[in-house]
């Protein structure tokens, strides 16, 4: 069988250009003399569509596309993912994340998603019911056995532990599939994609089958999707992987011989600089605009965030602004400087100075008596806060912000202030990761300024201020962050391994007291297993860790 992948990247809600896209590809197919089309999962509503699931006019705009797009079909089959309806089960929502088999000019087969995940970005369970059986169809002399994301994900075979009892690829098997098409949406996070790798080796090697694996590409607010779309043959063989982090239409024929893919992930710093990349032109674009703005302050998390806002959307699209103060050192604007002509972007210099020292005065009787603490040093945050929502309101630049997952994660960020943005772009990179990736991005030339690299981190809201006046040493800190959050470790693990419970317990509980900041940041790109959003979900209000 010949079979077309139209890994493409839809807009969540976007029923109208998701089908356009649909028939684009699927004309695609046939002018290619293909049997079959397959697109990823939801593909004509968009993936995580939350809860616009809920809304019936959305369903019924859904179910209206879907049959006009198998009305354009002929006799080249046609899958893709929608929602579906069982209006006569009284029982539950009555709703499926299902797959749809198309071919001349009618809705031929339904499959329903059997594994309904609910963990991490995952909420479903929320939204669709589970598919009550599981059944094959024959179409152009093969058995097609087909699947929807979560439910390959359970090989007993592959899993020393399993979420789910059931294991709906086994089903398809005992019913004779003599092809696998699983259409996916599952988001992108280091490490995922060889872990999908080896999972399905294992599972077309034993089962002697071949397998078509449609992966998503885009970024939807916060979840990116790589792409990276898989075919094995029936010796788990990898024979075809799409583009990573790009739009990609793949041909698989099954009767012809492959060599055999084994490279299928690059380096830490390489997949993490293409996935950031496409979440920022993603959001940016998908929302709208074509500007960003990022207040560069001339350390190394402002400028990692400019270089990468520069690679996603060009240098004439990126907009810097320092605004220093009498405790910014002179390096800090000339290290900006530096950044701002090897990345060839516009810029302007805003001093805060005069407007910290009339809101100090204004606040004078109401500070009486009392001594200089963080208060003035947040009071310059929010101030640079309303100078970036100021400039972003009057010409319309997306504002991205700069924190990363440290300083998220301790609550070393100013609400209103370094927190205001729409996006933020590296909160889910470690500050050592940061420098990591820093360090890549210059392996050749120097791009970001070595004096940026070299120097101690500060935010030179006070006098000699440095990051580990208020922090343990980053690659310390990091450590403890890393087996808390990631890792899910209790905290007597940590002590353990870290051979320091006092250093362990100030960092876990500044973790956990923070949370309330964590509510009410910008939406974080998600490129680790753990990220902070709706895949961490931890109450404001606690009594665990006072």
């Amino acid at each position: 069988m010949k079979i077309a992948i139209c890994q493409f990247n839809p807009i969540i809600g976007d029923i109208k250009g998701n089908k356009e896209k649909i028939l684009a590809g699927y004309k695609k197919g046939c002018e290619n003399n293909v049997d079959l089309v397959v697109f990823p999962e939801l593909f004509l509503c968009g993936y995580p569509p939350l809860d616009l699931v809920e809304k019936k006019e959305f369903r019924n705009a859904l179910q209206i596309a879907a049959e006009e797009i198998a009305s354009k079909t002929i006799d080249v089959g046609l899958i893709f993912g929608s929602i579906t309806e069982d209006e006569d089960d009284n029982v539950g929502t009555n709703i499926y994340n299902s797959a749809l088999l198309c071919y001349n000019g009618e809705i031929k087969f339904v499959q329903h998603k059997t594994l309904i995940p609910n963990y991490d970005v995952f909420d479903e369970v929320r939204y669709f019911e589970s598919a009550k059986t599981v059944e094959v169809i024959e179409f152009k002399n093969e058995i097609l056995g087909i699947s929807i994301c979560e439910d390959i994900w359970n090989d007993a075979d592959y899993w020393k532990h399993r979420r789910y009892p059931l294991d709906p690829i086994q089903h398809l098997y005992e019913k004779g599939a003599t092809i696998l098409i699983n259409i996916s949406a599952s988001p992108y996070s280091f490490g995922k994609r060889k872990e999908k790798f080896e999972m399905l080796k294992k599972l077309t090697s034993d089962d002697n089958l071949h397998l078509v694996y449609a992966c998503c590409v885009g970024a939807q607010t916060e979840l990116i999707f790589d792409g990276a779309s898989f075919c094995f043959d029936n010796k788990g063989k990898m024979c075809l992987l799409g583009k990573k982090y790009e739009e990609d239409f793949l041909i698989y024929e099954t009767k012809n011989n492959y060599n055999e893919i084994l490279e299928i992930e690059s380096s830490f710093e390489d997949e993490v600089i293409s996935a950031l990349i496409l979440g920022i032109k993603d959001y940016v674009q998908k929302t709208g605009f074509k500007k960003v703005l990022v207040g560069l302050s001339g350390g190394i998390d402002s400028a990692l965030v400019t270089y990468l806002a520069v690679q996603a959307l060009g240098k004439e699209n990126v907009h810097v602004v320092m605004m220093p103060s009498i405790y910014s050192s002179e390096g800090s604007i000339k290290d900006s400087e530096k950044l701002i002509y090897n990345l060839g972007i516009s810029s302007e210099n805003i001093s805060i100075q005069p407007v910290f020292d009339v809101t100090l005065k204004q606040l004078e009787n109401s500070f009486k008596n009392k001594s200089i603490d963080i208060t003035e040093e947040n009071i310059q945050s929010r101030i640079r806060g309303l100078y970036l929502m100021a400039l972003s309101n009057k010409h319309n630049y997306l504002l991205l912000t700069t924190g990363n997952k440290s300083e998220i994660a301790t609550g070393y960020a100013t609400l209103y202030g370094d927190m205001c943005g729409a996006l933020a772009v590296i909160g889910d990179v470690y500050k050592t990761q940061v420098y990591q990736i820093a360090n890549f991005i210059n392996k050749e030339k120097e791009i970001i300024p070595n004096e940026i690299i070299l120097k101690a981190p500060s935010a030179e809201l006070r006098p000699n201020q440095k990051d580990q006046d208020s922090l343990p040493p980053y690659d310390l800190l990091d450590k403890i962050l890393q087996l808390y959050l990631e890792e899910q470790k209790e905290k007597n693990e940590i002590s353990q391994i870290i051979g320091n419970e006092e250093l362990v317990n100030k960092v876990l509980r500044l973790v956990d007291l923070n949370e309330f900041k964590r509510k009410q940041a910008a939406p974080i790109l998600r490129v680790s297993k753990k990220a902070f959003g709706y895949g961490r979900r931890f109450p404001i209000v606690q009594g665990w860790r006072k």
